[in-house]
């Protein structure tokens, strides 16, 4: 009974080993042509370009000195400020109605907010970041009377509409 057995489990391994070596020969092919496909691949699609606004500080505290004063309250709107600071960056926005340029809430806290705006041919994606100082409290009276300052804004520019 034990040379069957024996006579048994040679066979099976002889039977396995093919079987075996056609499935790790399957994968090593499969990741060598990952790979290979991954070394092909197009460079990235997307360029990408960030504004940083300039910060003066005594500029900051006169500007909320004057919206105190009665003045350009809009600039307590976040959405405002953010369609101004795209208006200065893309200069081809600056005759167009507000309203007509739909910005898009991505965050907002209290003292950060982040929108974006896709351009109409889809080509351009705008995200303006927006904040509220702490040291303006002082001069604003109160944390819902403070202006929004825009921090920066990132343009992506896509090549063409292909993934």
């Amino acid at each position: 009974m034990s040379k069957q057995f024996r006579r048994r489990g040679v066979k099976d391994i002889r039977m396995m080993v093919p079987v075996v070596l056609r499935v790790a020969c399957s994968l090593i092919l499969w990741t060598l042509g990952g790979a290979a496909m991954a070394l092909d691949a197009e460079p990235a699609n997307e360029h990408r370009v960030v504004y940083t606004f300039a910060l003066d500080r005594a500029q900051a505290e006169n500007l909320q000195r004057w919206v105190n004063a009665g003045h350009d309250a809009w600039c307590r709107d976040a959405q405002s400020v953010a369609m101004a600071s795209l208006r200065r960056i893309a200069e081809q926005y600056e005759e167009v109605e507000a309203a007509s340029l739909p910005l898009q809430l991505e965050r907002e806290e209290n003292s950060e907010a982040v929108y974006t705006f896709h351009s109409l041919d889809g080509l351009k994606t705008y995200r303006i970041t927006l904040r509220r100082y702490g040291w303006l409290l002082r001069t604003a009276g109160s944390f819902g009377r403070m202006v929004w300052v825009p921090d920066k804004v990132e343009i992506m520019t896509r090549n063409t509409w292909d993934e």
